[in-house]
């Protein structure tokens, strides 16, 4: 047979590849099964090979013959490999009595099969199978190719030298040609690997694959181990956990390719993997006019505006807001964890912030909203302007903290606590009367600081008692920590890949809560069917005295005034929440018409209807195959925004302590050493060396 014929064993998972030049014999393969997978020895497995609908088993060279002849005209012959469960001596030699040409040294590597190291049966471990065993035969031979170049050879041929044991060196080592060479000068490994002018392809044109001297041991380190080699290995897990930290890694390759890194490699290949990361997505910002436009088209409806500089090109801002979310808000209960829009702009200011305020103010229907932020200017100053008729709340959460510096280091600890929680009584006080109580009271502790305080910040956006809007009990904005950890690993990526993972995890939010709330059978959400059963089983021994029409005194301690039809109650629960209170529902319960009306006095927004008709639009698939190449040149290129920090380490000016003096440190002569501006060159004064 003139031909090559690739013999293809299946062990398990595993497959071993094996050249069949001219022939072969049946004493070569088995050679080359052991050497592939240790735990198999002669005589305990057995070669069968796939012929029609069945396997022919190998059991000698006149087999061998046979299957070569009557796979001729073909160039590839899959087999597998079979573990006997009871080898015996008569197995061993039938095969090698029928094969006329084995070498006694084989012979005795076949009596050694029953001469096993009885330890083995006392002593047994798990097998290891590590991920460096697919590495063991990288290199084929002569007229191996390498599509992606000199840089692919060079990874494949370290990998290659890890999992067989050996170190080479470079004779040669450029873009066209590449030699290496065993470091053992008596050894005749080698291999020489060229371009083919002609394609353009890398591919080996001289090979010798076999270590005529010196032994070859797996380790578990390599110097071949760089951490460009492990910078390959991650590059899939840093992409998906860009946090990976480099003491994960080290774990990882003693784990599973039984190799021990140093932190230092460890920590460079995990730089390396994000920054080949970051090289892979070059162009984002020239594929993001591309997103945006394929979000149009799969989203009808969906508000996505794309800026940038129309001089320099660069990226300025993104602001996405997809029909589903929009057609959803309508319905969202106050307070829900919903995703309305997003921007992404070059920096957080007050431009910025209008745009995004306007661009929000198109986006959504006419609906009261209350905005619930932190202090910043851009905020405090542009929602009045851009929401005119909606309230703005102050997060009291931040409050809290300014409070706090406002009460520098010499007051003791106790004493802003309970600064603190004077302050939240004032802010928790359902009415102005008590409000004014708690505030003398605050003021009596604080002093003339806590008045200055207060006076800086307008109580309509803090105080129950005085601010008009509603905002469902919440008083604070740490839900936005919520949606930070929620997209913190997306915040990593680049910009076109972060908006493309932020859509997905919208997506897949309301898809998860459309089907999770076509399995309740509650009239309203099960959270506030659960807040109103208790609301009711506490006013259970609680009695009620109707005034007119809707209005009803609750005899409890503090006894309580609920008013129906303006859905009113003293204690301010009802009015600030849109939830109906503990008074209300024992009202309700007894005096107009039990049960069955509890219903028709709520928000409908707390409704499992409003809540599957705000999840029932889906966000459709932004497919990225029909992604056109995009080149350096045209009106559709965007580039990436200029680094506003300069480059170098920044300058620290060092705060001086009170009455230190400002100090200059004199120009001296390198040549005289005195004070002088003058250097070696133009000094006149004879050296003091």
């Amino acid at each position: 047979m003139d031909s090559t014929i690739m013999f293809l064993c299946k062990y398990g998972l595993q497959i071993l590849p094996v050249r069949l030049s001219g022939g072969g014999r049946l004493k070569d393969v088995l050679s080359s099964i052991c050497n592939r997978w240790n735990n198999l020895s002669v005589g305990k497995f057995s070669v069968s090979y796939a012929y029609e609908d069945g396997y022919c088993a190998l059991q000698n060279e006149s087999d061998f013959e046979n299957m070569l002849f009557l796979f001729s005209n073909s160039d590839r012959i899959n087999a597998k490999v079979d573990e006997n469960e009871h080898s015996s001596r008569l197995i061993v030699g039938s095969t090698i009595d029928e094969v006329s040409d084995v070498d006694e040294d084989v012979d005795d590597e076949f009596e050694y099969v029953d001469r096993m190291d009885p330890t083995e049966k006392y002593c047994k471990h798990a097998e290891t199978r590590y991920l460096t065993e697919a590495w063991a035969h990288l290199i084929e031979g002569v007229g191996q190719e390498f599509p992606k170049g000199v840089k692919e050879f060079r990874a494949v041929l370290a990998r290659y030298a890890i999992e067989n044991g050996f170190m080479y060196r470079f004779v040669k080592n450029d873009q066209l040609r590449v030699t290496a060479v065993c470091v053992i000068e008596r050894c005749e490994w080698h291999v020489h690997a060229i371009v083919n002018r002609t394609n353009g392809v890398f591919h080996i044109k001289k090979c010798h694959n076999e270590h005529n001297y010196g032994s070859t041991y797996q380790t578990n380190k390599h110097k071949r181990v760089s951490s460009h080699l492990v910078a390959d290995e991650i590059a899939g897990i840093v992409e998906k956990k860009p946090k990976t930290s480099p003491i994960d890694m080290l774990d990882m390759f003693t784990d599973k390719y039984g190799l021990d890194l140093c932190y230092h490699s460890a920590w460079l290949g995990v730089e390396n993997a994000r920054g080949g990361l970051y090289r892979d997505y070059e162009g984002s910002f020239d594929r993001l006019r591309w997103y945006v436009e394929a979000a149009r088209a799969t989203n009808p409806g969906s508000i996505l505006r794309l800026e940038s500089d129309p001089v320099t090109k660069e990226f300025s801002r993104l602001f996405v807001s997809f029909d589903a979310c929009i057609k959803g808000f309508n319905y969202c209960q106050p307070f829900c964890l919903f995703p309305i829009a997003f921007a992404i702009c070059d920096a957080e200011n007050d431009a910025n912030w209008v745009w995004f305020l306007g661009l929000l103010r198109s986006t959504l229907s006419p609906r009261p909203i209350t905005f619930i932020t932190d202090h910043n200017a851009g905020l405090v100053n542009n929602i009045p302007v851009m929401f005119p008729g909606c309230h703005h709340a102050y997060c009291f959460y931040h409050l809290q903290f300014n409070l706090r510096d406002h009460f520098p280091g010499r007051f003791r600890k106790g004493f802003r606590t309970r600064l603190v929680e004077l302050f939240n009584k004032c802010a928790y006080a359902s009415s102005v009367t008590r409000f004014k109580a708690a505030e003398e009271e605050f003021y009596q502790f604080g002093g003339d600081k806590a008045r200055t305080f207060i006076a800086s910040v307008p109580k309509e956006h803090w105080s129950n008692a005085y601010f008009k809007g509603q905002r469902y009990g919440e008083m604070s904005s740490s839900v936005v920590e919520s949606f930070n950890n929620w997209i913190f690993k997306a915040r990593e990526m680049p910009v076109f890949y972060l908006v493309d993972e932020l859509r997905r995890k919208i997506m897949k939010q309301m898809t998860a809560r459309r089907v999770k709330s076509m399995k309740w059978n509650s009239v309203l959400c099960p959270k506030m069917d659960k807040k109103l059963a208790r609301f009711i089983n506490k006013g259970r021994s609680w009695r009620i005295i109707m005034s007119k029409g809707g209005l009803y005194e609750v005899r409890c301690l503090p006894p309580k005034v609920v008013c129906v039809e303006e859905r009113t109650c003293s204690c301010g629960y009802w009015q600030s929440n849109g939830f109906m209170c503990r008074h209300a529902a024992t009202v309700i319960i007894k005096a107009c018409g039990g049960e069955g009306t509890l219903v028709d006095h709520m928000d409908p927004l707390y409704l499992v209807d409003a809540y599957r008709h705000a999840y029932e639009e889906p966000i459709y698939p932004v497919v990225d195959s029909d992604i056109p190449d995009f080149t350096k040149e045209g009106d559709r290129v965007i580039n990436p925004p200029r680094n506003r920090q300069p480059a170098g380490r920044p300058k620290v000016k060092r705060i001086r302590s009170r009455g230190e003096e400002s100090y200059t440190r004199p120009n001296k002569c390198g040549r005289c050493h005195k004070a002088s501006k003058d250097n070696r060159r133009t000094c006149k004064e004879p050296s003091d060396i």
